[in-house]
C-alpha cells in the first residue's frame, strides 16, 4: 500500500483570503491531503475565533475533496509530526515574504530533520492580498478588493462594520 502523501499548510488566517485559497487550490493537486492547520493564537490582533476562522476555510474549500482543517498552538514542528506530514506548503508573494520564509524553513528543519517545506509562488494578480490588507480595509470600509473568497464576503464585512 502507498503512503499518503501529507501536506500542512499552516497559518492564523485571521481572515482566510483568496490569496490563501489560490495555495490551497494548488496545493491540494500536488498532495493526497492537505491539512490546513489555523494557530490559536489570540489576543487583541484577531478579528475571528479560531471556529469562525475554521469555518471560513471550510466553507471557502468545501469543492476540495482532499482537506482537513484542524487547530494546533505552538510549534509546526510539533504539529507537523502529529497529522504524519511530508511536508509544509507556504506561499510566497515576494522577496520579503521569502527573506522571512526561508530563515523559519531552516528553523523548522533543525526543529524536525524530515520536515521539508515547499514554497509555492504566488501568481501575479493576487501579490496584492495579505489577511492584515485586508483586515486594514474592512476597517476602513467594505471594499475589501476581491481579497476575500465570495462565500465569505459578507460575514467578514459584517464583522468589520461591527467593529467600526
Amino acid at each position: 500500500m502507498k503512503k499518503q502523501r501529507i501536506w500542512l499548510f499552516s497559518g492564523t488566517f485571521d481572515p482566510f483570503t483568496t490569496g490563501h485559497l489560490d495555495i490551497v487550490n494548488r496545493a491540494a493537486q500536488l498532495c493526497d491531503k492537505l491539512v490546513i492547520s489555523v494557530h490559536r493564537a489570540g489576543g487583541k490582533n484577531t478579528v475571528f475565533s479560531v471556529q469562525e476562522r475554521m469555518e471560513m476555510i471550510l466553507l471557502a474549500t468545501a469543492h476540495c475533496d482532499n482537506i482537513e482543517v484542524i487547530s494546533f498552538q505552538g510549534l509546526i514542528a510539533d504539529i507537523y509530526n502529529q497529522v504524519g506530514a511530508e511536508a509544509i506548503v507556504r506561499g510566497i508573494r515576494d522577496s520579503r515574504d521569502f527573506s522571512y520564509e526561508s530563515p523559519m524553513a531552516e528553523i523548522n528543519y533543525r526543529l524536525n530533520n524530515k520536515l521539508e517545506t515547499v514554497f509555492l509562488l504566488c501568481r501575479n494578480e493576487l501579490n496584492h492580498i495579505s489577511s492584515s490588507n485586508a483586515r486594514e480595509l474592512g476597517r476602513l470600509g467594505d471594499n475589501l478588493l476581491e481579497m476575500i473568497p465570495e462565500c465569505n464576503l459578507e460575514f467578514v464585512q459584517n464583522r468589520f462594520a461591527e467593529l467600526r
